[in-house]
């Protein structure tokens, strides 16, 4: 574990592990519940946000199981921002798993709303670099932690485990608001993805420190 000292707070980085599934869940649901790529991947229903965290829980489990995912806990040992990561070569839902993943958005958002789910996701995977690189899935800082630089403090202690692999890392950015953080920290712009009614997602590479 490491501790991160901000200009506002300080936190714990850990691995993010079972026990923290739920939480995850609920803190990834409420941070692209609104999102303008996220968001419209969940239609209008009366347990629209139920639905989303189905989604969420499912890749956070998926990131427990294949993935590096890390999460800041903060000193009430309360969880202020989560992120998940895959090493090269993983993917978001590990392919054993794909079934399962296509009947959740099925059963939940519907038939059409999960083609084009599964559609963007194929077109995420068809940008991601063919070199070996660590993948930033997701990020999302707690409601109640925004504002702290809790976010981007968890992605730069990822980022000094993999400057010290010699590994670049990869990120889409599904909201422009979020651009200029990365590229402070070194990222540069790679692919546009265009997906069909929705804003165009900017995607970022970052090459080893």
């Amino acid at each position: 574990m490491a501790h991160t000292e901000d200009a506002a707070t300080q936190f714990t980085v850990r691995p993010l592990e079972a026990g923290d599934l739920e939480e995850t869940a609920r803190i990834l649901c409420e941070g692209f519940l609104n999102d303008p790529v996220w968001g419209p991947a969940f239609p209008e229903h009366p347990d629209r946000r139920e639905h989303a965290l189905a989604h969420w829980r499912f890749m956070v489990d998926q990131a427990i199981g294949h993935g590096e995912p890390l999460l800041a806990e903060c000193p009430d040992g309360s969880i202020g921002a989560v992120s998940t990561w895959f090493p090269p070569g993983a993917d978001e839902v590990h392919e054993d798993d794909a079934p399962a993943y296509e009947a959740l958005l099925r059963s939940t958002i519907g038939d059409a709303a999960a083609e084009a789910l599964l559609g963007e996701g194929d077109l995420f995977a068809e940008a991601r670099p063919t070199e070996p690189h660590a993948y930033l899935s997701m990020l999302a800082v707690a409601p109640e932690a925004r504002g702290l630089g809790i976010g981007m403090g968890l992605v730069a202690a990822a980022l000094e485990r993999y400057d010290e692999m010699g590994l670049q890392t990869y990120l889409e950015s599904s909201n422009p608001a979020n651009d200029a953080r990365y590229e402070r920290i070194g990222y540069v712009a790679a692919k546009q993805i265009h997906i069909p009614g929705s804003p165009t997602v900017q995607s970022y590479l970052r090459a080893a420190g």
